[in-house]
């Protein structure tokens, strides 16, 4: 009699809640806590979102517990590669206003950088502010010596509307806070369109 070792099942697919040619975004999920935790703790990602704290990654699981639970139609949403679905990042709709519709929007690329992943990741998150949460304006901060992530949210839609000079200190060195923002007239998105129903009038 031989015995026989139980195959491994394959891990499930992520859920994708919006997908564009080569970036969906899924719900965060609590198995890449560590992931999460790997990529805040990286200095030049770090650097970039202005955090300094290092993160264990019990306070970690205690973000995620936060982030995960769905409020007033906040939106914190993990970056899949479409080429091989792996996890590469998150992003995320904060500080959501729905009586003035505006929220601030946060990206963390933690892997494949450089790529155009993140502008595609970036223009789904604004498709979804705009076409499913109704949104008119959203806003992100950016630190100034941080030109590739610049260009980049120009590209995916967004516009500088000023500064806040000296704001932040990086490495000994201080820097301006570049403001920027998109808003829904501007902004022309296709992953969602063919959901709208007919007839309506927009809101826009």
């Amino acid at each position: 009699m031989t015995s026989s070792t139980p195959e491994t099942p394959e891990a499930a697919e992520p859920q994708l809640v919006i997908t564009g040619d080569r970036v969906g975004l899924g719900p965060l999920r609590a198995d890449l806590v560590p992931n999460y935790q790997r990529w805040i703790n990286d200095r030049e990602v770090a650097s970039g979102l202005g955090a300094h704290a290092v993160m264990t990654e019990e306070a970690e699981r205690d973000w995620y517990e936060q982030a995960s639970r769905t409020r007033d139609g906040q939106a914190f949403f993990t970056v899949y590669d479409l080429e091989d679905l792996a996890p590469i990042g998150t992003a995320s709709l904060f500080d959501v206003d729905h009586l003035s519709g505006r929220a601030t929007f946060g990206i963390l690329l933690g892997e494949r950088r450089g790529q155009g992943l993140g502008t595609e990741a970036t223009r789904l998150t604004l498709e979804w502010a705009f076409s499913v949460l109704a949104l008119y304006n959203v806003e992100l901060r950016v630190w100034e010596w941080n030109q590739p992530a610049i260009r980049a949210y120009a590209k995916a839609g967004f516009r500088e509307i000023g500064r806040r000079r000296g704001a932040t200190v990086v490495m000994g060195r201080r820097y301006d806070a570049v403001l920027m923002d998109a808003i829904a007239p501007e902004f022309e998105g296709k992953a969602l369109t063919g959901l709208t129903p007919e007839g309506g009038k927009p809101i826009f």
